[in-house]
């Protein structure tokens, strides 16, 4: 018979066995059936070992998923065979007892010996299950009310709000671990169809929206299979990241959306998730993009395909207005940033929006001047963690700013020390 899981078997031995048992009674034998028991299927095909009065003491596999029993235990013997399969892991929710002896009554029994409070829970019926996972399937269904599970584009749109999401991730959890738990039981069936369409709106909802809390990576294997496997017959990966702003695959992503108000907020996302990424390294710059990104926005609300249209003209000058305005001053790639830093603290404190143009040329001077220093300290090994290497570039930086007439003073010192520093950890930590 092909595709059936790999088995040994674990037994005590006796003078009196015959040869061909050797092999099962063998005890360096069982310590290696066991280590090959412990590892993934990827890493070893053993998946079934078949017990006889063993393995009760001293085994310790939380990757152990179901239990069959075929023969009559009694007492504590029973209570150590069923504790080898309830140990919990990740994507493991609970452990299987299949029993084909009636062994509920003996368990009862033995569980007598302890309080009720220690083993409450400790076996339950699977039918019991089933009307936790009613129950849960109709709270999830409760975040898409009136949307059509079928239409992806439309349910992920429903979602638009992140405390929704949240609420909706919350619910989806508890409906994916009750469906790990019946599954593969009958009673699970009339369910499926729903978890599927639910599993690809979650992946939907992590594409869109560049929202990692929502994804099916917890699931359970079964729960997880039957949804990849759905996602997959669409020819997406669930497996594969959101695609970025500016790879080439993303023209693709936004054909492939339905109708111009899931197009705009395809690339209103991902331009939220471009910015977020690039923050630390130019802050003023990128906290000015998204200022303009808000203004766009409600300035085409409602009317989705000029949105998209214009947040496709915003993506395209994001990066080249930065160059041409570091060009326009005359300064680098690294220098920009920084002096994006400096000419807002100058503004602030001395509320001069316009800035004269001799005070905006000493800004960019300063900028000039420090950045190569800052650029060099951080090529120290380790600079980051040596409180006197820090220290000696942090009174340099006071003594730019301070000799930087007329807006050098005490408060800008300590907030251009403070930002500077951080922008370099930014830059250059890495």
């Amino acid at each position: 018979i092909s595709d059936v899981p790999e088995s040994t078997v674990v037994i005590s031995g006796d003078i009196n066995d015959p040869e061909e048992w050797k092999t099962w009674t063998d005890s360096a034998g069982h310590k290696t059936a066991v280590e090959r028991f412990k590892q993934p299927m990827g890493e070893h095909p053993l998946s079934i070992l078949i017990v006889n009065d063993m393995l009760l003491t001293g085994f310790d596999a939380p990757i152990c998923q179901v239990m069959y029993l075929d023969r009559k235990l009694t007492d504590h013997t029973l209570l150590q065979a069923i504790a080898r399969v309830n140990r919990t892991r990740a994507q493991k929710p609970c452990g299987y007892v299949v029993d084909y002896v009636g062994l509920t009554d003996q368990l009862a029994e033995a569980l007598k010996v302890f309080s009720s409070t220690d083993v409450q829970g400790a076996l339950q019926d699977l039918k019991d299950e089933v009307p936790k996972l009613q129950a849960a399937h109709t709270r999830l269904k409760q975040h898409l009310k009136g949307a059509d599970l079928q239409d992806t584009d439309a349910c992920v749109t429903f979602l638009a709000d992140e405390l929704k999401r949240q609420r909706f991730e919350a619910d989806f959890r508890t409906f994916a671990r009750q469906m790990e738990i019946v599954l593969p039981d009958p009673a699970a069936n009339p369910f499926v169809a729903d978890l599927k369409a639910v599993g690809k709106v979650v992946i939907g909802c992590r594409n869109r929206y560049r929202d990692e809390q929502l994804n099916i990576t917890g699931c359970g294997e079964k729960v997880r299979t039957l949804i990849e496997k759905h996602i997959c017959a669409d020819g997406v990966d669930p497996r594969v990241p959101p695609t970025k702003l500016f790879d080439v695959e993303f023209e693709q992503v936004l054909a492939a959306h339905t109708n111009d108000r899931a197009r705009a907020s395809e690339v209103e996302h991902a331009i939220r998730a471009h910015i977020k990424i690039k923050l630390d390294e130019d802050p003023e710059y990128y906290q000015s993009l998204t200022h303009r990104l808000e203004e766009i926005i409600r300035n085409h609300e409602n009317h989705w395909e000029d949105l998209v249209r214009q947040l496709l003209v915003f993506r395209d000058r994001m990066e080249p207005d930065k160059t041409r305005q570091d060009a326009h001053l005359g300064l680098s790639e690294e220098e920009g940033p920084f002096y994006r830093v400096l000419m807002e603290e100058v503004r602030q404190a001395s509320g001069d929006v316009g800035m004269d143009r001799d005070t905006h040329q000493r800004v960019v001077d300063m900028t000039r001047e420090l950045v190569p220093l800052l650029r060099k300290a951080t090529r120290i090994v380790g600079f980051f963690d040596k409180w006197d290497e820090k220290a000696r570039v942090e009174r340099a930086i006071k003594r730019v700013v301070l000799l930087g007439q007329p807006f050098g003073s005490k408060a800008l010192v300590n907030v251009v020390r403070e930002r500077f520093m951080d922008l370099a950890k930014a830059k250059w930590s890495r």
